[in-house]
Parts: structure tokens; C-alpha cells; sequence
């Protein structure tokens, strides 16, 4: 097997049957856990450390918290509550997930959710201001 990045996603290809799967969908369906990855890949969590350290760089254990994160983001700028992300993400609690968001994009994401609120309706004024004054 080989990871390899394909399209913006990162693909697990095995050698033989050239069959991949899409790391980040298996990653999200198997609740961002290693055992359940390597279950659904029918390799150890050795093998599978193996793979990750030599094609991305970083142990599964670490990529799956970091992508993780990426996908809790954009759940809520798409504007998710934080109580659905941590439940769609597979979170044991909301708790849980506010801490792990603050601890990796060092804001919560109500405050996250609020700034960028903020943002997008200030560029949107600032837009509407510049497009009446022509």
C-alpha cells in the first residue's frame, strides 16, 4: 500500500489491485480512530504508522486530530452549531470539542463562529458601499 495525493485528497492505493480509498471519507467514517482505519485497510497499526510517516510525514494518530480540526472548521463556517460538529465529528462531548478546537486554532468556536460572522458582514457593507458610490 502507498498514500498519495490525488484531486485535493489524500488516496490509500493498494500495490496489487491498484483499489484506493479516499483517507479523508475513511478517516470521517471511522470516527478519526487508528484501530478503526486499520480495521477497514486489513493492516496493523504498525503497518499503518509506517505508511503515513513515509508518505505524509506525520503518524495517523496526529493527521487524523489535524484533519479532524480542518473538518470542524468548515462545518461551522458553514454554519453548524458547535453541539452538531462535535456530534457529527464524533466527539464524546461538546466539552471535548471546545477544548480541542481552542487548543488548535487557539479560539473557541462560538467566538470562532462570531468573528467570522463579523467579517463576512463587514466585507459585505464594505462592498455594497463601494458598488453605490460608482
Amino acid at each position: 500500500m502507498k498514500i498519495i495525493r490525488s484531486n485535493q485528497t489524500w488516496r490509500v492505493v493498494r500495490s496489487f489491485s491498484g483499489e484506493s480509498h479516499c483517507l479523508e471519507r475513511l478517516a470521517l467514517s471511522k470516527g478519526y480512530r487508528v484501530a478503526g482505519v486499520c480495521r477497514a485497510l486489513g493492516c496493523s497499526s504498525r503497518y499503518l504508522y509506517i505508511l503515513f510517516t513515509r508518505d505524509i510525514g506525520l503518524s495517523p494518530k496526529h493527521w487524523m486530530k489535524m484533519e479532524r480540526m480542518v473538518v470542524a472548521r468548515r462545518k461551522l463556517e458553514g454554519g453548524k452549531s458547535p453541539d452538531d460538529v462535535a456530534r457529527d465529528l464524533g466527539f464524546l462531548s461538546s466539552a471535548t470539542f471546545c477544548r480541542q478546537f481552542h487548543a488548535f486554532y487557539q479560539t473557541s468556536p462560538a467566538l470562532f463562529q462570531s468573528k467570522r460572522k463579523m467579517f463576512i458582514h463587514s466585507e459585505g457593507s464594505a462592498s455594497s458601499r463601494e458598488s453605490g458610490s460608482e
